[in-house]
């Protein structure tokens, strides 16, 4: 089983190398870490939400209720996950150790606290943090709800991870230029979009703005159509994601 486990990963690594878009960089990734007892991934840099700089990365297949829920309750600003991979050098598993409950916490509960930003699906992972010179501090996480994974399997996603994040650098940069010209909001709309992003209702943006509630509503609403979404939550991701909002 272990041969089979680094057949896996040689051949992401192999496929890594020769993908041209983002897109097949995750569809490779995904059919090399599933058969491992997974089922989604993340691989970020570890960045402040609201902001997308130049040489970051974010590209995920983690589930759409699941993300909202992060992204409206701001988990980012304290996700443990993201906290302990700033510190760590090695890939660490979610229950060894204790490394989620010994970091810093606000909560009297971290366990609690913890278990309230992942699903029933998601309540397992492994972490690999990136650290390279000259980029921002980055990680890897691959989860589902399936514990009993080989130590063996943990060390292919360790070597997988490190060409994944590799990758999805130098695509990231080959593909900015191209998707900036994409969506184009006003000012207005990605000035209301920030302030939505900063959990702002419409009266409050408009106080902010010295407008009327029902302008600020539609400019947002202006924004999601322009963005082809149906929530707030949906526009604001996707204007994150595209470099419209920072």
């Amino acid at each position: 089983m272990d041969l089979e486990y680094f057949r896996l990963a040689v051949e992401f690594i192999e496929a890594s190398k020769k993908v041209k878009t983002l897109e097949a960089l995750s569809a490779a990734f995904q059919k090399s870490y599933r058969p491992l007892g997974f089922d989604h991934y993340a691989c970020i840099s570890c960045v402040e939400f609201g902001s997308m700089p130049e040489g970051a990365v974010f590209i995920a297949d983690y589930p759409a209720d699941w993300s909202n829920h992060y992204l409206e309750e701001h988990f980012g600003r304290t996700d443990r996950i993201l906290q302990v991979s700033l510190k760590e050098h090695m890939p660490f598993n979610w229950d060894s150790s204790g490394a989620l409950f010994n970091a810093p916490t606000s909560s009297a509960d971290p366990e609690a606290e913890a278990k309230s930003t992942n699903n029933e699906g998601m309540l397992f992972g492994i972490t690999v943090p990136i650290h390279i010179v000259g980029s921002f501090p980055g990680a890897v996480n691959v989860v589902g709800a399936n514990r009993q994974v080989d130590p063996a399997a943990e060390h292919s996603i360790h070597l997988m991870s490190v060409y994944l994040h590799d990758a999805a650098l130098r695509l990231a940069k080959k593909e900015k230029r191209a998707m900036r010209p994409l969506i184009k909001l006003t000012p207005r709309e990605r000035e209301c979009l920030q302030w939505v992003a900063a959990g702002k209702t419409d009266w409050e943006i408009a106080a902010i703005l010295s407008i009327a509630e029902r302008t600020v509503h539609n400019h947002i609403e202006g924004a999601k159509a322009k963005l082809e979404v149906n929530s707030r939550v949906q526009a604001v991701v996707k204007a994150f994601l595209s470099n419209l909002i920072y």
